[in-house]
């Protein structure tokens, strides 16, 4: 196993390679935020790339939002989604592109990935339900999801047999991924996925709430944005292993109420959180 790197800046200037964020994001981003741009702009600003445009039809039509009438366009799919939801699908699968060269290194990259799409969703949920003050809207905590793991495949790409290596350990040993990859190189992949994050510059809120979702237990006790992606982390990570008990008490009364939530609110985010994990399209 490698020697102890004092921090992730060594990765990333040393291993890591972080690709860079499709333009198609950014021109997305320009274009919501032109009043004067329509629909059928941004539909075709996706569809300049068509493997891209093919899989964000794909998710469009997948079970998740299961409209009764099937998406035939980008426009279509703008129209019933809405361009920033189209943005968020957009970005999901320009994410999942880049690190497709993965397959095969020996790690399920479809496990991983439906924990971060399904966890982007909590948290968009969560947040839609929150009374505290975010500072973000709710479509920003589905990126924050999305992208909560993504030091892990910057990881994997970097570090490969070093990583799997971790990752093996952490699941014989059945202890935290983060706390393993700490004590074997001096840091974990909230670290990596923070910096990878300012790295496409994404909003400081959007990398520190990366950056601690694995804690410090003080940073998610005070900041409703760290305790937004550590609690959907969480309690979807025992959703998925059928411990619904587990899931239930995620919530409790104490994030209840630092949240802004009501009882009806943590009972309807657990249903719903089993409703759609069999319907997460990766």
């Amino acid at each position: 196993m490698a020697g102890r790197v004092s921090q992730p800046e060594d990765l990333i200037r040393d291993w890591a390679r972080i690709p860079t964020l499709p333009q198609v994001i950014a021109r997305l981003g320009r274009l919501l935020d032109d009043p004067d741009v329509g629909l059928r702009e941004i539909g075709a600003v996706v569809a300049e790339d068509p493997p891209l445009a093919s899989q964000v039809l794909r998710t469009a039509n997948s079970a998740y939002y299961g409209f009764a009438q099937r998406v035939v366009s980008l426009e279509h799919a703008a129209t019933l989604l809405g361009g920033r939801v189209l943005r968020n699908i957009v970005l999901q699968a320009s994410v999942m592109k880049m690190f497709k060269h993965l397959r095969g290194s020996g790690v399920d990259l479809q496990q991983l990935w439906q924990h971060s799409i399904l966890t982007g969703q909590m948290c968009w949920t969560l947040a839609f339900r929150c009374r505290a003050e975010l500072g973000l809207a709710p479509e920003e905590f589905y990126v924050i999801g999305l992208l909560h793991d993504i030091g892990k495949f910057v990881m994997l790409d970097g570090l490969r047999a070093e990583y799997t290596e971790v990752l093996g350990a952490a699941q014989r040993e059945d202890r935290p991924i983060h706390v393993v990859e700490r004590e074997a190189f001096g840091f974990h992949h909230a670290d990596v996925g923070s910096l990878v994050a300012d790295h496409w510059k994404l909003p400081p809120l959007v990398c520190e709430a990366i950056r601690y979702h694995h804690g410090p237990r003080e940073a998610v006790a005070s900041d409703p944005r760290v305790s937004i992606i550590a609690n959907m982390n969480l309690l979807v990570s025992r959703v998925r292993a059928g411990d619904m008990l587990a899931a239930t008490s995620v919530i409790d009364d104490q994030v209840r109420q630092f949240l802004g939530l009501s009882t009806d609110d943590v009972a309807d985010i657990v249903l719903y959180a089993t409703e759609i994990q069999d319907h997460v399209e990766v």
